[in-house]
């Protein structure tokens, strides 16, 4: 017995198609949700062991921030009356910065070192990006602030990546820090989440930015670069590497040149994310001290 063929169906077709491009559009949403929750959560670096050399000077710190968290880091003291707070990046802990604190505390700087909320020794199981860890720069520069031997209108701060651009948003916020260091930050929340997560467009960017927003990131106010001429007169210096995949040339130019002046711009030949010191470490160690002297010490 023959049977009839059934006759093309269009609609069928676009039922499928469409049921196909939804069941994506979840995969994909939900494969970034995922990474959110990453990213707000990542692993703990244990802290790299110090010689005895290394920052031979310095003292442990807890560092009470004002919602409650102890941050735990270390203290070099001041020989010139001056301090600056160095802040690592994501991911990380205050041992990643270790070039940066020695480089410092030989030109005379008091120097603090923390673990930022959610890495190293300190509490928190939330990262926010710039956001919550405003405080823990409040924190620190309170601990500086009262510090015997500094002067508290000698304060300033240096921050790489994440520690970057919370140390902007910090500084907007704290006359008290005089002079600004970013190294490979980034310009807004957004603006990172957007180059990061931005293969599938709305698709991937949404999700992970509702899923910060979710979990209590205030968003919008990691956006230094919507402020930076607030500085007012403060200056700022920016140093990235110009084979930096994760901070790219097209976000620090933006940033570079949304600041007013006094500011300076430092790309470091054939560096990746971190590799300042790697790449041009006594040339790293001459621009942070000049940058630092010139705003600190008043000097050339």
């Amino acid at each position: 017995m023959k049977t009839t063929p059934r006759p093309f169906r269009p609609v069928r077709i676009l039922a499928f198609a469409l049921a196909g491009v939804l069941a994506l559009a979840a995969f994909i949403a939900l494969r970034h949700v995922r990474a959110a929750h990453a990213v707000l959560h990542p692993a703990r670096q244990a802290l790299k062991p110090l010689g005895a050399a290394t920052l031979a000077a310095r003292t442990d710190v807890a560092l009470r921030t004002r919602d409650g968290l102890t941050l735990r880091g270390w203290y070099v003291p001041s020989r010139n009356r001056a301090a600056v707070v160095v802040m690592h990046g994501f991911a990380e802990n205050r041992t990643q910065m270790l070039f940066e604190a020695e480089a410092l505390s030989r030109a005379g700087y008091g120097v603090l070192l923390f673990d930022s909320r959610g890495h190293g020794e300190s509490d928190g199981e939330l990262v926010t990006w710039g956001d919550r860890e405003r405080e823990d720069l409040r924190a620190a520069v309170d601990f500086v602030a009262a510090r015997a031997d500094v002067e508290p209108s000698r304060l300033g701060v240096l921050g790489f990546s994440m520690g970057g651009t919370t140390a902007m948003l910090g500084a907007l916020e704290d006359a008290r820090l005089k002079a600004v260091a970013a190294a490979g930050a980034y310009p807004s929340l957004v603006a990172d989440t957007r180059y990061s997560y931005g293969r599938w467009g709305p698709l991937s960017v949404l999700p992970v930015l509702w899923t910060m927003r979710l979990s209590g990131v205030d968003v919008d106010a990691v956006d230094p670069m919507a402020r930076l001429c607030e500085l007012k007169g403060r200056p700022l210096l920016l140093i990235n590497g110009d084979v930096d995949a994760y901070a790219p040339a097209f976000l620090q130019d933006a940033l570079f040149q949304a600041a007013c002046e006094p500011k300076a711009y430092w790309v470091v030949p054939g560096a990746h994310h971190g590799e300042y010191a790697a790449k041009a470490p006594a040339e790293y160690e001459r621009r942070l001290r000049a940058f630092f002297d010139a705003a600190l010490l008043g000097g050339p």
